[in-house]
């Protein structure tokens, strides 16, 4: 559920580079960002979002990242 919301944000911004990463593969990472249970969503390097997120919060959340407007 979480990587289908995630794709449908970022099909709507141009230039948004998105990962995947499996913790269980790359536990490392979990420790980087403190993740402590999944899903978890970083942005630009913090982390932003455990567990499922609103569709309109990681929106307007990709789009500060991107530095584009708000659409209403």
């Amino acid at each position: 559920m979480v990587a289908t919301l995630i794709q449908e944000a970022s099909a709507e911004l141009d230039g948004v580079q998105l990962e995947e990463v499996d913790i269980s593969e790359h536990p490392e990472i979990a420790v980087t960002y403190g993740v402590m249970a999944t899903p978890a969503i970083a942005v630009n390097g913090r982390l932003e979002f455990t567990g499922v997120p609103r569709a309109d919060a990681l929106r307007a959340r990709l789009r500060a990242a991107a530095a584009l407007p708000e659409r209403g």
